[in-house]
């Protein structure tokens, strides 16, 4: 996984062809220190990133405790993670995972059809008024 703050408060995560990337879990204790409620955004839907045996389990570990070290900072700064699910396919699977993922995380998982639908739905539950896309 690859995280990409750059436009924080909206922060994209890229699933596909990360590997040897930073530590994922250490870049969100950083965007945590942050203080700032922000929300995760990517196009790889769930189930499109298959792990099989020891890396799913260690994988899940990992997250697992990572998840109940911080659960109160992440309850508090992640309001979100959208996912861009452009066909009904896609859309149907974001939903049959969101209960179980609003569970683990404590946070919703909610889906749009585009990148400017996602953007505008970050403003929306972030209350943010754009200019520009820039304008951050």
């Amino acid at each position: 996984m690859n995280i990409d703050h750059r436009q924080f408060p909206l922060v994209w995560m890229h699933y596909r062809g990360a590997a040897g990337q930073t530590d994922p879990f250490s870049q969100l204790d950083q965007l945590l220190q942050r203080q700032k409620p922000f929300v995760l955004v990517t196009a790889d839907a769930p189930g499109e990133q298959p792990q099989q045996g020891e890396d799913a389990q260690a994988s899940l570990k990992q997250a697992s405790l990572w998840m109940k070290r911080n659960k109160e900072a992440i309850r508090r700064w992640i309001r979100a993670s959208i996912v861009i699910a452009p066909d009904g396919a896609t859309q149907a699977r974001v939903e049959a995972f969101a209960d179980s993922y609003r569970k683990f995380w404590g946070y919703p998982l909610l889906h749009c059809a585009s990148k400017a639908a996602a953007v505008a739905m970050v403003d929306q539950l972030l209350g943010h008024k754009r200019i520009n896309s820039h304008n951050w």
